[in-house]
Formats: structure tokens, sequence, C-alpha cells
């Protein structure tokens, strides 16, 4: 593996998260530590499958467990310190075209937050030239009798600086044999 310093950098290449997830499955995989752990550790692509089999202190083998782990890429975020104004009329035509771009501010995504009573209430984010993310929540009638627009009753709208957050979700899907999803 060749090593260059700031001043003559060598040519890299980029990581992926299928090379991250080989890279974290190389080396001798034990645990010493005093818990007395034996890892198995391989990886799928940019899924990183790790079983432990664990030991008693007297050397008796516990069941061994299983565990997943997925490398993905995070980019990088433009992050705002303040929040914006914006003119009513143009938050509700970005709800309204979530998939154009109008005055400089493009639609990330409009999130379901709840329901209540007689209108549900959402979260629309934006995003700015800049790749700066704000976000805004605004309410829509349930049904024709609450005819409710976004925004209004308003002038303006303040959006507020976002940032994503992830998280790990479970899902069901169908079981392949052998019992393992």
């Amino acid at each position: 593996m060749s090593t260059g310093t700031p001043e003559t950098p060598v040519a890299a290449t980029p990581p992926t998260p299928e090379t991250v997830a080989e890279m974290l499955t190389a080396g001798d995989n034990d645990y010493h530590d005093g818990n007395y752990w034996k890892p198995s550790i391989g990886a799928d692509g940019n899924v990183v499958h790790i079983g432990i089999t664990a030991y008693s202190e007297d050397g008796e083998k516990l069941p061994e467990q299983h565990f997943r782990a997925v490398v993905v890429e995070l980019p990088a975020y433009a992050v705002a310190t303040e929040p914006v104004e914006l003119p009513a009329d143009l938050a509700r035509e970005l709800v309204y075209n979530p998939g154009d771009t109008m005055d400089g501010w493009t639609v990330v995504a409009i999130e379901y937050v709840e329901s209540r009573r007689w209108q549900s209430v959402h979260r629309l984010v934006i995003h700015n030239e800049a790749g700066e993310h704000f976000a805004s929540t605004f309410r829509q009638g349930l049904t024709e009798e609450q005819e409710t627009q976004p925004f209004e009753d308003e002038t303006t709208v303040i959006f507020a600086p976002v940032a994503p957050h992830f998280e790990v979700v479970t899902t069901w899907e169908a079981a392949r044999a052998g019992g393992a999803a």
C-alpha cells in the first residue's frame, strides 16, 4: 500500500459502503478484553454479518448470537444557522409542486407528522441553492368539509434550519429457507 503526505498525496480509490464493510471484516477478529468472546465476521456487499460465541469463565460455550451492521455513505450537508422567512404563497406552491425549483428553493420531502380530528399535519423540508435545509409544518383538511390549504391563514412562513437524522428501521419480509431473512 502506498502512503503519501499532505504535500504529496497518493491517488486513492474513494471508499464505498462495500469496501468499508470489507475493511471492517479484515483482521484476526479476536476480542481480548476479558469478555471471553470469539467473533466471526464477514461481509456481503455493504452488510457486515457478525456472530459472537461467548464463553463462561470456566470455558463453557454459550449460544452464538448474531448481529448485522449495514455500512452506508452519509453525504455532507450544509447546515444553516438562521431560519428563513418565505412568502406563504411560495411555500404553498412548493407543497403543490414538489418536483419543481421555485425562487431557488427545492422540496426535499413532505413528511406526514400526525392526524388530528379534522386535519393532518405535515412537514415541508426544502433546500436552497447553497444546499442548506429548512423545514416548516402545515395542516391540510382530512375531508372535503375541511378544505384547509397549506399555510392558509399566513402571509409569511418561518422555515427552521434542519439536518438529516438517520436511524435504523426494522421491516419484515418473507423468511428464506433456513429461517434467515
